[in-house]
C-alpha cells in the first residue's frame, strides 16, 4: 500500500477540492438546464424528474441495444435504473468488513499511483493491472463519472464498480477484446446481478459472427457463470490494499479460478497470450506467487 507525503497530501487536498467547488457549480446550472429545481446532492449530481428519468432510461436502453459500442449509454442506463438492482449491490458490498471499510474511506482509482504500481514485481496485483492497463492502451481516468443516481452513498457504489471493472480483467488474464469483454459482462451478472451486464451480455454478442458466438457461449458462458456465482463479491474488494498481493493468491482468497477448461486457450489467441507471457516469467523466476495450474 503506497502513502502520500503530507505535503502531496496537502495539494491533492486542495486540488481536490478545486475540482469539488466547480463541479458543484457545474452541476447546479446543468440541474437548471434540465428543468428541475432540486439542488445536487454531490458534485457533477443532475437531478433528475421521475419522468425526465423514465424518459432518459426508455431512451439510453434503446439506443443502447441497437449499438451496444456505445458505452456511454450504458452507463446512463445503469444510473438511470439503478434504484432496481443498485440498493442490493451496495448491501452485498457492505456485508464484509472490507466493503464497510471501502464505503467508510471512500478511495478513487485513477492513473496517478500507476507510476508508485510499475515499481512493483511481476505478478502482484498492481504490476499488472499497470501491465493490463499499458498492453489494452487503457487508462482508468476515462471511466464515466456518475451524474443521475441522488443518493451520495449509492452513486459511489456505482463509481465504485466502474473504476474496478478492469482489475476484474487483471484478476482473471481477459485481454479488452469485444469477446473477454461480454464473458465478464456474463461473470458480473452472475456476481453482482446487474441487470446492464445482462443487457451487455445478452445483445453484445449479436456483434460476433454466428460461428464464433457459438464458440464464445460454449468456451466462456459455463465458466462466467460459475465463477461469478462461487466467488465472492469482487465490488466489495479493497483492491488498493491488495496491490502487493499476489494475483494467483488473491484469486484463491477470493474463490475464483481462470478459464482452465479444454481447448480455450487455443482457440483465444489474446488469452493465450496472456497465459504463455506468464508462464515464461515464471519460468525465469520473475513471478511473484506461487503457480496455480499452468
Amino acid at each position: 500500500m503506497f502513502l502520500l507525503s503530507p505535503a502531496g497530501s496537502s495539494r491533492a487536498a486542495y486540488s481536490g477540492a478545486g475540482r469539488a467547488l466547480k463541479a458543484s457549480v457545474g452541476s447546479r446550472n446543468q440541474a437548471r438546464a434540465y428543468g428541475t429545481s432540486k439542488d445536487p446532492n454531490y458534485p457533477g449530481h443532475i437531478p433528475l424528474s421521475t419522468a425526465q428519468n423514465t424518459l432518459l432510461a426508455v431512451g439510453s436502453g434503446v439506443v443502447g441495444v441497437l449499438d451496444t459500442s456505445r458505452g456511454d449509454l450504458i452507463a446512463t442506463l445503469s444510473e438511470s435504473t439503478a434504484s432496481t438492482f443498485l440498493p442490493s449491490l451496495h448491501e452485498s458490498m457492505v456485508a464484509h468488513a472490507e466493503g464497510r471499510q471501502i464505503m467508510r474511506d471512500r478511495p478513487m482509482i485513477d492513473s496517478e499511483v500507476q507510476s508508485k504500481l510499475k515499481l512493483l514485481k511481476r505478478g502482484t496485483l498492481g504490476r499488472e493491472w499497470v501491465e493490463w492497463c499499458e498492453r489494452g492502451n487503457v487508462t482508468p481516468d476515462t471511466r464515466a463519472p456518475v451524474q443521475y443516481i441522488d443518493s451520495p452513498t449509492l452513486a459511489y457504489t456505482m463509481l465504485r464498480y466502474r473504476q474496478t471493472h478492469d482489475l476484474y480483467h487483471t484478476l482473471f488474464s481477459l485481454p479488452p477484446t469485444l469477446v473477454h469483454e461480454l464473458s465478464l459482462k456474463v461473470l458480473e451478472f452472475s456476481n453482482m446481478s446487474l441487470p446492464v451486464a445482462l443487457l451487455s451480455s445478452t445483445f453484445g454478442p449479436l456483434r460476433l459472427s454466428a460461428k464464433r458466438r457459438d464458440l464464445w457461449i460454449r468456451d466462456w458462458v459455463p465458466w462466467a457463470l460459475r465463477t461469478g456465482a462461487e466467488g465472492r463479491s469482487l465490488v466489495g474488494v479493497y483492491w488498493e490494499k491488495r496491490w502487493e498481493q499476489g494475483v494467483g493468491e488473491l484469486r484463491r482468497e477470493l474463490g475464483v479460478k481462470r478459464n482452465d477448461a479444454y481447448g480455450v486457450e487455443s482457440r483465444w489467441k489474446g488469452y493465450r497470450e496472456l497465459r504463455e507471457m506468464e508462464r515464461e516469467l515464471r519460468r525465469k523466476g520473475e513471478w511473484v506467487d506461487e503457480p496455480e495450474e499452468w
